[in-house]
């Protein structure tokens, strides 16, 4: 789903697809909490434009190539190089910084209140 392998608008209906077939089996997927009204306007857009991009498109690497006189991690295909760090290639950047900077903690507090919570009650019910 990269713009590498496809033209954009074959990338938005892929990804429009994708959305559309979690919506109609009811896969559960990470629902970005809403920005406070007070954030700034470039959170907000930043915020609005992970939202826009479900579902990512990753491809991984664990390759090194040369690429343009520089080293980066990639794949090597019959028809070219896939970069991983390149956002016209996959939207590896966008989870990295999603997972690391921008949501770890709203990630943190819905591991331990919901699923861990839920492990907890289920190890509870079965002890009795």
């Amino acid at each position: 789903m990269c713009s590498c392998c496809y033209p954009l608008h074959l990338c938005c209906l892929l990804s429009f697809q994708v959305r559309e077939e979690i919506d109609k089996y009811g896969i559960k997927i990470y629902q970005f909490p809403d920005c406070d009204s007070d954030e700034d306007d470039e959170i907000k857009q930043q915020d609005k434009g992970l939202k826009e991009s479900l579902p990512f498109a990753v491809i991984g690497g664990n390759t090194v190539l040369e690429v343009r006189g520089q080293r980066v991690r990639g794949r090597l295909y019959p028809w070219g190089i896939v970069e991983v760090e390149n956002p016209s290639h996959c939207d590896f950047g966008k989870l990295r910084n999603m997972l690391i900077r921008t949501h770890m903690h709203d990630l943190k507090d819905t591991t331990n209140d919901c699923h861990y919570e839920n492990y907890r009650a289920q190890c509870i019910q079965n002890m009795t």
